[in-house]
């Protein structure tokens, strides 16, 4: 129990730490005239992106050391502890000044029954405590074991990035992995996933920010908890990945650009748009989608403003410069050791040869295209992806029914003003999607406007009559109580390390494949040990690690091996200790390329078998039911 209460505690620090750098930002741009959610939610974004950047710059100049981190920390957290005690002090004095945004009744319909937002409140509570109990359980994510979570400690161990030749994801856009140094580096892996965690909550009122000045509060905070209830942003919650960090940060992006030209807050919005949508581009490759979504609005907006459009253009270019200012140094040092920006897409442009290495940044081969391209399939599209997720990434980031069922009733609807802008940006989003990676998690940046756009369509059925009413009403009801059970459900496994009844280490002997390993890894190699694992999975390792399928792309070591006693000594030779052999014994689930498990095989049924020693053989039933073997080998 003692670790959880380490790791809960570590995740507050961070956040305080947050939003102790981000709160003199807000006053310095003087965006700190909204309400005290705004401020709060600003605050913390803009504290991550400015924590963001301090690791990476420490990261550039040889600076990742764990006393400068926690010094850092502690610093900016006792900063965030005295911002809310200022901010505590001036609401006592200046009670009633955080008023909602004002209801005109000729565009809002009227508030929701107290019963109706408790309710749906309440749902996307027990979804977020369902989520939570999972991710206060050790990360078992694959992703997050290869390089989520593995890339942020490996800098940590060098103390600066590095260059990882074998490692294709090094130099992707790193920001979400630097919040997850920082967590690595305060506690460890369970801090990182409870990181992951609190950017969906982020993400959650920062739907709640965007929806405000279009539907008011009180029907804002509605579209943020169908955000919340969402089972794939549930569910990607309870692991240290990236993709609900990247909805987190568009959605603010799209909601500071909304206050700048819709609502004519200030320029001073632009430059907020601006440092999100860099801390967007710092985060995933596909953050550049979204800005093409945003510049089609931005393009419709010119032609039909001609008033304004000095002002859309001044922005446009405030926030070009300030996004490229703050996530181009990770296109940059892509290009500088990769000679390709946006490494490992569009090599053939950069390099002119698609780059080897890049094949080996997925186990399995994945169609990026399931749907085909043509009309009738993007027609088709909202259907297949919502009632058929296996087929665009798997079940676990599905959409649900809900915005299936109720986006189209927009057509039934009244115009809404700004709901439109919004609206245009998640489809020229989602059509874009279509074009490039029809992968189902790449779509949560279009979720919380879309939110927003089925809240609306609840409100105008206040205007239909009582019996189709009720129905829709009921449907909706079952729709979100559906999507509150799933987290619950799906942390029922979680339990009892998330509580402290079970230990860590028993819950991954059960649960993670590579533990094992691990364990005999941790306890019997030296620090300087090399593995050449099959396994993608090396977070648990605490010795040098490198992926067996890039390493064979990148040097072909398999062709100039002609004898079955030749593996041990040019693998010796080239600097590895041990290998890490991992096979599918069953022949269903996730596959492996057989090459270095046979030519190791091929080696112990030798006379040269004494070079080679199996430290561990084990067998592990994973939870889709197929059965893997690993092997733990030492090159003598």
């Amino acid at each position: 129990m003692l670790h959880q209460l380490l790791s809960i505690l570590t995740f507050c620090t961070l956040a305080l730490a947050a939003f102790g750098l981000g709160r003199p930002i807000v006053r310095g741009l003087g965006a700190d005239r909204e309400d005290r959610l705004s401020i709060v939610v600003w605050s913390i974004a803009l504290g991550l992106v400015a924590a963001g950047l301090v690791l990476m710059v420490l990261g550039l100049i040889g600076g990742l050391y764990v006393p400068v981190i926690g010094v850092m920390t502690i610093a900016a957290a006792g900063w965030g502890a005295e911002e809310l005690f200022r901010g505590y002090r001036a609401a006592r004095e200046t009670p009633g000044d955080d008023a909602p945004w004002p209801e005109d009744p000729e565009e809002r319909s009227a508030s929701p029954p107290t019963w109706l937002s408790v309710a749906i409140l309440a749902a996307a509570g027990l979804a977020c405590t369902g989520s939570l109990v999972d991710a206060l359980a050790p990360p078992t994510a694959g992703d997050a074991l290869c390089y989520h979570l593995q890339l942020p400690k490996t800098f940590l161990a060098e103390h600066g990035f590095k260059h990882l030749p074998y490692e294709p994801n090094a130099t992707f856009p790193l920001l979400t992995e630097m919040w997850f140094l920082w967590a690595l580096a305060i506690s460890g892996g369970v801090s990182a996933q409870l990181v992951h965690w609190g950017l969906g909550v982020l993400l959650g009122l920062a739907t709640v920010v965007l929806a405000t000045p279009v539907l008011g509060r009180r029907w804002a905070w509605i579209a943020g908890a169908v955000v919340l209830l969402t089972p794939g942003v549930s569910n990607e919650m309870t692991a240290p990945l990236n993709d609900v960090a990247l909805a987190a940060f568009t959605t603010l992006t799209l909601a500071a650009w909304y206050l700048a030209t819709v609502e004519q807050r200030g320029r001073r919005w632009f430059v907020v748009a601006g440092l999100t949508a860099g801390a967007a581009l710092g985060i995933k490759y596909i953050a550049a989608v979204f800005a093409v979504a945003v510049a089609v609005t931005w393009l419709w907006a010119v032609v039909r403003r001609p008033q304004q459009r000095r002002f859309l253009l001044q922005g446009a270019a405030t926030v070009a410069v300030i996004a490229a200012s703050i996530g181009g140094a990770w296109y940059l040092r892509a290009a500088w050791y990769r000679g390709n920006p946006v490494y490992p897409f569009l090599g053939e442009v950069f390099s002119g040869a698609s780059d080897p290495a890049a094949d080996g940044c997925e186990t399995l081969p994945e169609r990026k295209s399931p749907l085909g391209r043509g009309p009738v399939a993007m027609l088709a599209a909202p259907w297949q992806v919502t009632m058929h997720p296996e087929r665009f990434g798997g079940r676990g980031h599905r959409l649900g029914v809900l915005l299936l069922a109720a986006v189209p009733g927009l057509f039934f609807c009244r115009r809404l003003r700004g709901l439109g802008m919004l609206v245009t940006v998640a489809f020229v989003y989602c059509a874009v999607w279509f074009l490039l990676r029809q992968n189902v998690r790449f779509l949560f940046p279009a979720l919380p406007p879309l939110a927003v756009a089925a809240v609306w369509v609840w409100m105008e059925m206040r205007r239909f009559r009582p019996a189709p009413r009720w129905i829709a009403g009921a449907t909706f009801a079952v729709a979100l109580l559906a999507m509150a059970v799933v987290p619950l459900r799906r942390a029922r496994n979680q339990c009892a390390v998330a509580l402290g009844l079970e230990s860590r280490a028993d819950y991954l002997a059960e649960h993670e494949p590579t533990w094992k390993a691990a364990a005999v890894a941790n306890e019997a190699l030296p620090p300087d040990a090399h593995i050449l694992s099959q396994e993608y999975r090396r977070f648990y390792f605490n010795c040098r690690t490198t992926r067996e399928n890039v390493y064979r792309r990148l040097t072909h070591y398999d062709r100039h091996i002609t004898r079955p006693g030749e593996l041990g000594k040019k693998l010796r030779k080239a600097g590895f200790t041990h290998l890490l052999l991992a096979e599918t014994a069953d022949g269903r689930g996730i596959t492996y390329n057989p090459t270095l498990r046979r030519l190791a095989e091929a080696q112990l049924a030798s006379d040269a078998a004494g070079e080679l020693t199996v430290l561990t053989d084990y067998r592990f039933r994973d939870s889709d039911g197929s059965l893997r073997r690993y092997r733990l080998v030492a090159l003598r």
